[in-house]
This record gives structure tokens, C-alpha cells and sequence, in this order.
């Protein structure tokens, strides 16, 4: 979706060190950080058992310019800043794309099993 927008993004707001590609979703697997303790939980717990979830979720223009709207790296843009902006996103995404933008996400579930051990 930013590939699709990038160039309204350096428009309205040019030079944020904020715009860029989200990462990948195998580079964000590949990873541990921000993920918490992978190896060595302590003498309370066994290894993690991690399970991914990736969703999917679809907006049109105008719902994906509202979600937007509430994440904090929209949020902190200048008013005059934001809402031509996302006026501009919302516009593209009716009509380059049909009307549906999919925004994409990955959620980790880390699950530690007591072993009894103090």
C-alpha cells in the first residue's frame, strides 16, 4: 500500500524519516526483537511454543484514510498536514485500486509452560 502512495506521502510531507516500506514479513519471523525473551525463560518455564498469525484486513478509500487517521505516526502530522494528505490517499485507493486497500498484519502468540521449578 505505500509503494502505492509514496509519492503523496513526500508531497504533502516531504523528507519524514516516519515513510518507508513496512518491513517483511519474513524479516519481522527472522527476528527476535521486540518480541521478549526467546531463549533461556529462567528455571519456571520450558521453551516457547511461538505460533504466527498473519490477517489481512480491507478498507475502501475513505476507511483506510479513518484507520489511518488513528495510528500515531498520522496522528502526530500538523492537522493542515494530515487531512490533505490522507484526502489524497483515500482518493488514490478509489481510483487506482478500485476502491479496496488491504493492510496487512502480523501477530505472535509466545507461549511458556511452567515446569514447576523454583
Amino acid at each position: 500500500m505505500y509503494a502505492e502512495t509514496a509519492d503523496l506521502h513526500e508531497r504533502f510531507c516531504p523528507g519524514n524519516p516516519d515513510w518507508g516500506h513496512p518491513p517483511i514479513e519474513d524479516d519481522v519471523r527472522g527476528t527476535d526483537e521486540g518480541w521478549g525473551l526467546v531463549d533461556g525463560p529462567g528455571g519456571l518455564f520450558g521453551p516457547p511454543i511461538v505460533r504466527w498469525y498473519p490477517t489481512v484486513q480491507w478498507f475502501n478509500g475513505e476507511r483506510f484514510a479513518d484507520h489511518l487517521r488513528s495510528t500515531s505516526l498520522y496522528r502526530k502530522l500538523d492537522h493542515d498536514v494530515r487531512e490533505p494528505l490522507l484526502d489524497a490517499i483515500a482518493e488514490r485507493i478509489r481510483t487506482r485500486m478500485d476502491d479496496r486497500a488491504s493492510r496487512r498484519y502480523l501477530s505472535v502468540l509466545r507461549v511458556g509452560q511452567r515446569t514447576g521449578r523454583r
